[in-house]
């Protein structure tokens, strides 16, 4: 008896293992495809292989992911410091603008696309942050990391004045990293039921090769000190047109969740635990007031919110707000103060840690330093509204 339940036993673990070997040579069989976080998944769905999309791009100084349906970055990270910023090994008068060839040249953005458009190569990674070297500061002329701007009032002045709001943060912190892309963002339909919105932007080139026209471009920078164990963290979106020089950089100011949804990008995962994300985008919804608040002051009764804030955030300007907006009339510094629970967490709104105010107008006026003012009357009112 014993001899037999051995023999049957023994068959039945054959046969298992038999199809258990089966099952994974057949699984092994099937076509398989790999993710672009390197993971490999096997189905038999992918015998010709799977649709591909973006790009992800990799340079000396910066990485990239091309959208190759709007022949736009869809992201460009780099990483930053002071020593980087102070080079001079890099000259832009050895840079020209080339396509990328690492993309199918029928999915690249190309140099045809933006001539006679009337927009600007924009850089996403700015040529300024990478002159460690020739080929660092060539390769940020590469059109993958290139977006179509507005030219006079914007790439040319308000977004310059803001690269180097991030380039002066290199000097205030050990390291910096940044994110920036492009975004398109729909508007309410004219006469549409409620909740329902319509995608308005230019598209430039010839079909059906075209390159969208971004609606509006963001920034997202993470900067280090303290040895690492810090770090400040902040999210502005800023509309694809000309800005008035002094409408305040506070108002552009946005929380972090409120982006990544209408971009659907999680920025750098490895530090913003959820805990960490609230409490900056608190402070955030905070600066983001103050600077309208200051906007007022230039410009009555004009408030634009670029994102919707949070139906339960309150819409009046706190009293310490207020007081800042005050201060910032008067000459002062426009700034938040972060909590003892905020500074806990390691992580403090960039508007915290420094001054969150562009340099001056003119960059080569009082050496281009972030709080440089041209007199008394730059919070006064203006002919020319901001827009």
């Amino acid at each position: 008896m014993a001899a037999r339940h051995i023999m049957l036993g023994t068959v039945v673990g054959m046969g298992l293992g038999g199809a258990a070997a089966f099952l994974y040579v057949r699984r092994q069989q099937q076509p398989a495809a790999r993710l672009p976080d390197g993971t490999e998944i096997r189905h038999q769905v992918f015998k010709h292989g799977m649709p591909v999309g973006d790009r992800l791009r990799v340079f000396t100084d910066y990485a990239s992911s091309f959208d190759t349906r709007l022949r736009n970055p869809r992201w460009v990270l780099e990483h930053i410091d002071a020593d980087k910023v102070a080079s001079r090994e890099g000259s832009r008068k050895g840079s020209g603008f080339v396509e990328d060839k690492g993309i199918e040249r029928r999915f690249r953005s190309t140099l045809d696309h933006f001539r006679n458009s009337g927009y600007d190569r924009g850089h996403m990674a700015p040529a300024a942050n990478h002159k460690r070297s020739q080929e660092a500061m060539d390769q940020t002329f590469i059109l993958s990391n290139t977006s179509p701007q507005v030219g006079a009032g914007f790439n040319r002045d308000y977004w310059a004045r803001f690269e180097r709001f991030v380039q002066d943060l290199s000097r205030r912190c050990d390291d910096v990293w940044v994110v920036t892309g492009p975004l398109y963002l729909p508007q309410p339909a004219p006469g549409g039921a409620p909740g329902t919105y319509v995608m308005n932007h230019p598209m430039i080139g010839t079909p059906p090769q075209l390159m969208a026209v971004p609606t509006h471009f963001f920034k997202v920078v993470l900067g280090e000190f303290s040895g690492g164990r810090r770090a400040a963290v902040g999210a502005f979106v800023m509309p694809n047109a000309a800005i008035h020089p002094q409408v305040p950089l506070a108002s552009f100011t946005v929380p972090i969740s409120a982006l990544e949804e209408v971009a659907g990008l999680r920025f750098f995962p490895g530090y913003l635990s959820d805990t960490r994300r609230e409490a900056i985008d608190e402070t955030a919804l905070a600066v983001q007031r103050v600077g309208h608040a200051e906007l007022q002051l230039l410009n009555p009764g004009h408030q634009p919110l670029l994102l919707p804030l949070p139906a339960n955030s309150a819409q009046a300007v706190p009293a310490a707000a207020a007081g800042a907006v005050a201060a910032a009339a008067l000459g002062g510094s426009l700034a938040v103060q972060p909590t003892d629970q905020r500074r806990s967490l390691g992580a403090v709104h960039v508007c915290e840690h420094t001054e969150c105010r562009l340099s001056a107008e003119q960059l080569w006026e009082n050496g281009g330093r972030p709080g440089s003012r041209k007199g008394k009357g730059e919070l006064q009112r203006t002919k020319s509204a901001p827009p």
